[in-house]
């Protein structure tokens, strides 16, 4: 085979490449190869028509379903075309295939699939477990925004991630922090947000709050009998002061407090202390607002509370701690109060990752993760990765008779909810004359399997059947 045929069939299985595909006319056998077909080539197959972007016929596909295709104009690609431009060789997964762990640790650093972050402190042998994310599924949209977290933390990129409600884009980086063990800052900005919230402002003082009962040490001989009686007792109760007693102290011994002080925000705490800030809803502020973030989010960061005792972090000032990061997350404009951020402001963020859509896929590996607690194996940049799995956080469903049909049913019915709501980008079709959308996220859907799980009492006597019939699916029972 001369270079240029070859290189002519390996660009026409390499369009399979993050699609999302579905396999209609096929056999037994010819689906599983072209199953392994579309797996090996990084694409992702699906179950319905709703949720894919390129269909692959074979040979006993009907008419129709070609026919609906192009209506809902999706890419369609006969299979005895794709079969004849596969490159020569041995067939898909007759070698077996390497599969890396999606997370691991090593001696000095944490790896996020090919990202690499230098780790802190000692390793543990798995990942931290933790109740607040037990309940995560990582699929193939939340590891890429956990890479691109990664990269943006190991590279000391300001990161902002935009996508839909609950596309994890808060979550991602709270749980890659927690994977280090990183302390973060987080602060939801909203349109009354000022700028006293990120970088400090003056706030009055309570009686005695500028001082306790160790700074009153030196001037014990001048103290009057009650106010050292006070002292004695909270040191025996091995306690500070409380603000009463401070408040006490200061009008008996006619101490003048401060009236006002200067409070730090979140930008100067993280500067000083190297935590993570993380700036939830960052287009509902107001662009004034966000302006006063652009030292910060220069290389090298810089600060200079001109509202407050004029410190500066930076250069010519204090040192920035080198762990401080700076990430972002945001709804896309045509949510409703967004504001336009200008090109000049979203160019100072390094790194503008725009989180994936969930669909069917990733609805199913969720169901299939709470119920079974599997992880979904995912194929990204031609290296499979996958979790570990764990105990099924649901497993009273796992008895229900026909389970694995009904997940991957209810995950189509959420798929064409989902898309109903428009949250495919286009014009809602449910709820149309609403004022807001309808919303149908990966939350919704896993209240629902809680709420199934938590109300199930016993095996249902009739289960319902779910079968596929051409493109569309049909109950019985």
């Amino acid at each position: 085979m001369s270079t240029k045929t070859h290189k002519k069939k390996d660009s026409s299985v390499r369009q399979l490449e993050g699609r999302r595909i579905l396999l209609r006319g096929f056999n037994a056998s010819e689906e599983r190869l072209a199953k392994k077909t579309v797996l090996n080539s990084g694409g992702t197959v699906v179950q319905s028509l709703q949720a894919a972007d390129l269909v692959i016929l074979g040979a006993e596909a009907a008419p129709t379903v070609a026919e609906l295709a192009r209506r809902k104009r999706l890419k369609v690609l006969p299979w005895a075309d794709l079969a004849s431009d596969r490159p020569e060789g041995p067939e898909p997964n007759d070698e077996p295939i390497q599969v890396r762990s999606a997370v691991e640790y090593a001696s000095d650093h944490l790896r996020i699939l090919d990202a690499r972050l230098p780790y802190p402190g000692r390793p543990p042998q798995s990942e931290p477990p933790s109740d607040r994310f037990s309940h995560l599924c990582l699929d193939e949209p939340f590891l890429k925004a956990a890479r691109a977290v990664a990269l943006g933390a190991a590279q000391r990129l300001p990161t902002a991630l935009e996508g839909i409600t609950a596309a994890s884009k808060t979550t991602v980086v709270l749980w890659v922090a927690h994977l280090l063990g990183h302390p973060v800052l987080r602060l939801n900005l909203h349109g009354q947000t000022d700028t006293g919230e990120l970088v400090g402002r003056y706030v009055p003082t309570r009686a005695g709050e500028e001082w306790d009962g160790n700074s009153l040490t030196a001037v014990r001989p001048w103290l009057k009998p009650e106010s050292l009686a006070l002292l004695d007792r909270a040191a025996n109760e091995g306690r500070a002061l409380s603000l009463p007693e401070r408040a006490f102290l200061t009008a008996r011994e006619g101490f003048r407090d401060r009236t006002w002080r200067f409070a730090e925000g979140i930008l100067p705490q993280a500067l000083r202390s190297g935590a993570w800030v993380l700036l939830d809803e960052l287009n509902l502020a107001e662009p004034q607002i966000l302006e006063r973030l652009n030292p910060v989010l220069e290389s090298p960061p810089s600060l200079l509370l001109s509202e407050g005792d004029q410190t500066r972090w930076g250069p010519a000032g204090l040192p920035v701690h080198e762990q401080f990061r700076l990430f972002a997350s945001l709804n896309p404009a045509e949510y409703a109060g967004r504001s336009m951020l200008s090109p000049a402001f979203r160019d100072r963020w390094l790194q503008w990752f725009s989180a994936t859509s969930p669909g069917e896929t990733e609805y199913t590996a969720q169901l299939r993760f709470l119920i079974h607690g599997i992880q979904p194996s995912v194929t990204i940049h031609r290296t499979r990765y996958q979790a570990k799995n764990v105990e099924p956080l649901m497993d009273r469903l796992r008895e229900v008779p026909e389970v694995d049909a009904l997940i991957q049913a209810l995950a189509q019915f959420h798929t064409a909810l989902a898309m109903g709501g428009s949250d495919s980008g286009h014009s809602p079709v449910l709820g149309r004359h609403r004022r807001e959308r309808y919303v149908f996220t990966r939350r919704s859907l896993e209240a629902c399997a809680r709420l199934w799980n938590a109300l199930r009492r016993g095996t249902p006597k009739v289960p319902r059947y779910f079968q596929w019939e051409g493109v569309g699916l049909t109950g019985g029972g």
